[in-house]
């Protein structure tokens, strides 16, 4: 291997922390997904919106509506990255580690691989594939909604 540089200047390094912000950012969607979900049960003085409900001639109970949802979380289960890499060069970097220690590491140069692959793919692209699974909603969110469900008690009209 040669020591130039990578015709566009990135190292596998540069990839893997691009790779790692898109998982950050999927991260990201769901967090929105939860904040959002508690904007719509709570008015502007984050108060729940609530409704009363009759349940005997002489009997209510005021139902805040975030008690009824059940919130059913999502997560990343799986990244499937594709692509091809070819290494132009292979440096040498000295680091020193939080103990102290100096460490040498390689550094990769890399480039896109030139051409495509048999299956006629451009090989000058990453096909991400991104699986979610429902999971449970976080223990924040759970809490919140036991924590109004619990004070849910009928009273006398």
């Amino acid at each position: 291997m040669t020591e130039e540089k990578s015709k566009t200047g990135q190292t596998l390094s540069d990839i893997a922390k691009g790779i790692q912000y898109t998982v950050n950012a999927a991260q990201d969607v769901v967090e929105k997904f939860y904040i959002k979900l508690l904007d719509r049960y709570f008015d502007e003085d984050q108060n729940p919106i609530s409704m009363s409900i009759n349940i005997s001639e002489d009997t209510s109970i005021n139902v805040p509506l975030i008690t009824l949802v059940t919130p059913t979380g999502m997560e990343l289960e799986e990244l499937d990255v594709d692509m091809s890499l070819r290494v132009d060069g292979i440096d040498t970097k000295k680091e020193i580690t939080k103990a102290g220690d100096e460490i040498k590491r390689a550094s990769f140069n890399i480039s896109f691989a030139s051409g495509g692959d048999k299956s006629g793919r451009d090989s000058n692209m990453i096909d991400l594939k991104m699986k979610f699974k429902k999971g449970d909603a976080p223990e924040g969110i759970q809490r919140i909604i036991e924590s109004f469900a619990n004070n849910v008690i009928p009273k006398d009209r």
